[in-house]
């Protein structure tokens, strides 16, 4: 039976062993690459901008919407394809509001942190009520139903008169 000391020991060499064998292929170039041929295939690679962020924008159905960023007008979602807005990297949020004759106006949020893609989903106006949220539309003044449908109040009888006393 072995001692534990000799597993030590051995485990120990080893260890050595193993990292000789690797320093020694290091040292000769066996897992060495020419990092100059890397660094122009990386560049030639991408020729992306690193100071500016694409945020694709796209509508569910597919229709041709205009997208607002508060009063300047952005573009307009062609139908086949998405729009591309290009902005400065952390230039903060854009505030978008996506109009379209027929639907709800949606606002929606984009970031300016990373290339993004939004799918705006555009709700006919038919279909408001399924909408979460959606309330129903409060009766115009001077409808039928003034009190919104709540029972008249029960009649008070008038108060019993105390009895006059006689002299």
């Amino acid at each position: 039976m072995i001692s534990r000391a000799r597993w030590y020991r051995r485990g120990l060499l080893a260890g050595v062993a193993l990292l000789a064998v690797w320093g020694l292929g290091v040292a000769v170039g066996l897992g060495a690459e020419d990092t100059s041929k890397n660094a122009a295939i990386a560049e030639s690679a991408s020729p992306r901008n690193d100071d500016k962020v694409h945020i694709t924008l796209q509508t569910v159905p597919p229709r041709k919407a205009t997208v607002k960023w508060g009063s300047k007008t952005l573009g307009v979602i062609p139908v086949p394809r998405p729009l591309v807005v290009v902005r400065p990297r952390d230039s903060g949020p854009l505030d978008l509001v996506v109009r379209m004759a027929g639907f709800l106006p949606v606002h929606t949020r984009a970031y300016t942190f990373s290339d993004s893609r939004v799918a705006i989903k555009l709700t006919p106006v038919s279909e408001k009520n399924t909408l979460f949220g959606y309330r129903a539309e409060v009766p115009p003044e001077g409808s039928a139903s003034p009190d919104a449908g709540a029972p008249p109040p029960a009649p008070v009888p008038p108060p019993a008169s105390a009895p006059v006393p006689q002299r």
